[in-house]
């Protein structure tokens, strides 16, 4: 336990943790201020807000803290050494998860000062403060399971933090789903949301408590029995977690399965001879661009998600009612493709910089242009059938008449062409993962939509809306522009780290 703390107090990312949910909370604040106000009734509104904003980032920002606790050993080769000591398994998935457990109980309290502006306002009692708490203690202790079940099942980097983010998914809606059970029937209480029991604890479960009957020793009981089984789901993963480590500790050879898996899915199989040629003509033109392609799950990502947009499509396109939610439906999968964008490009140099491929290409023939150029045309065109497809299909539909025009279209192809390029810079300057995802997403996305934001002249109206995108895209470009330039100078003058990273 107290080399796994000192572990993450060497960390960065454990401070800048603090301050991400801290801006996070005072950045809705900001919003729910310019819409609403801060009037003295509207304190049970904002708590609700920060509340929501709270229990979201705990869902994504817990899992990427105990994504890699187990599998980075076993990558470093580290994790015999723990067993040379008096530790067994158990005792060191324990200790991990107690460790990573206070880095996400800093979050929780970090953000407390600006949990207090609600009370100060009026209108929030002291039993939807509790209920707020019981629900975000409950949820650290779900997304903490399901980071280490990602952990301990993947040693791949990548992966793990794939699966740490899909498994938090499914335990939330597992988690919505207690929630119901327990509080909302077992108190008496209607859930009569759009949302399941997400409407519940999305709203702190303020709203139900204020308008129907309900028994508070009830709610607490009911309340104090959830925790109580959280607690004991995350004791299970802990058990399972450690009877798993005590089996993979040893590095062995893919099992029969695994091998019939990878040849029967993912080795080639048609059109061999062209499929040598294509690959041979890409490392001859684009070397760089190679690197992020020459593997089958590089290739994945772009016919997966080439592939997302073609079904969704064609599912939408048999329903008689399809140009009512059209519109919302292109841009959900315009922002899932600029997230997946972001993080490929936040993650790209970090793999070369951890195997020390990065110094190999700096002391090559390429000069910096080349390797930025490589790197950007590689990422473009990993992303461009599944982005070029929705494009063109959104200008189709938008050709139609009475359908919205195309400004959101700006947009969106301004953040296809200069999100990678963030990306690669934010990639380059952080030592950890999150950090860069997080940054790329608040330079390339956040950044545009508020400059522009800003230059609406009603104040009560504050938000992205289409008539915004021209300008927000105009002001993306110009990030992205200065973002390229300070890449290009810190390649030049190799003003980066080559060690190599540890953990998230």
């Amino acid at each position: 336990m107290e080399r796994e703390l000192r572990s993450c107090a060497r960390q960065p990312f454990t401070y800048y943790l603090r301050a991400l949910g801290m801006a996070a909370l005072l950045f809705q604040c900001l919003l729910f201020g310019m819409q609403h106000g801060f009037g003295p009734t509207l304190g049970g509104a904002l708590f609700a807000s920060l509340h929501f904003t709270l229990f979201a980032a705990i869902w994504i920002l817990v899992p990427f803290l105990t994504a890699d606790c187990i599998s980075r050993e076993r990558r470093e080769g580290t994790l015999g050494l723990l067993f040379l000591t008096r530790l067994n398994a158990t005792n060191i998935v324990t200790a991990k998860s107690l460790a990573h457990g206070l880095r996400a109980l800093t979050l929780w309290l970090a953000v407390v000062p600006v949990l207090t502006i609600p009370f100060l306002l009026g209108g929030v009692s002291w039993l939807e403060a509790f209920l707020s708490v019981s629900i975000n203690f409950c949820s650290i202790c779900w997304a903490l399971s399901a980071g280490l079940v990602a952990s301990v099942w993947s040693k791949s980097w990548l992966r793990s933090v794939l699966v740490a983010l899909l498994l938090s998914g499914c335990f939330s809606r597992i988690f919505g789903m207690v929630v119901d059970e327990t509080m909302l029937r077992g108190t008496g209480l209607m859930n009569n949301g759009p949302f399941g029991a997400g409407s519940f604890f999305f709203s702190g479960g303020g709203r139900y408590l204020r308008f129907l009957s309900y028994s508070i020793g009830q709610v607490l009981w009911t309340a104090t029995l959830l925790a109580s089984f959280s607690l004991l789901v995350l004791f299970v993963v802990i058990a399972l977690a450690g009877y798993k480590t005590r089996r993979v500790w040893q590095e062995s050879p893919p099992s029969k399965l695994q091998a019939w898996w990878e040849k029967t899915f993912f080795t080639p199989r048609f059109w061999l001879s062209f499929f040598r040629r294509w690959m041979l003509w890409q490392i001859e033109r684009n070397p760089v661009g190679w690197l992020e392609r020459r593997r089958w799950s590089g290739r994945l990502v772009t016919w997966a998600w080439f592939a997302v947009v073609i079904s969704i499509y064609s599912a939408a396109l048999g329903d008689r009612h399809i140009f009512r939610g059209l519109d919302n439906l292109q841009n959900a999968i315009a922002w899932l493709l600029a997230g997946s964008i972001a993080v490929s490009a936040a993650g790209s140099f970090r793999r070369e910089r951890e195997t020390g491929v990065l110094e190999l290409l700096l002391v090559s023939p390429l000069n910096e242009v080349q390797i930025m150029s490589g790197r950007l045309r590689g990422l473009w065109g990993q992303f461009l059938p599944a982005f070029g497809t929705l494009l063109a299909l959104w200008i189709y539909f938008s050709s139609l008449p009475g359908e919205p025009g195309t400004d959101g279209i700006v947009f969106h192809l301004s953040t296809f062409l200069a999100l990678p390029v963030i990306g690669l810079f934010f990639s380059l300057r952080c030592g950890t993962f999150l950090v860069a995802f997080l940054l790329t997403l608040i330079s390339g996305l956040l950044l545009p939509i508020v400059l522009a934001a800003c230059l609406n002249h009603d104040p009560n109206r504050f938000g992205f809306e289409l008539s915004l995108s021209v300008p927000a895209a105009c002001f993306q470009i110009v990030i992205a522009y200065c973002f390229a330039m300070a890449l290009y100078h810190r390649l030049k003058k190799r003003t980066f780290r080559f060690a190599q990273m540890s953990g998230i």
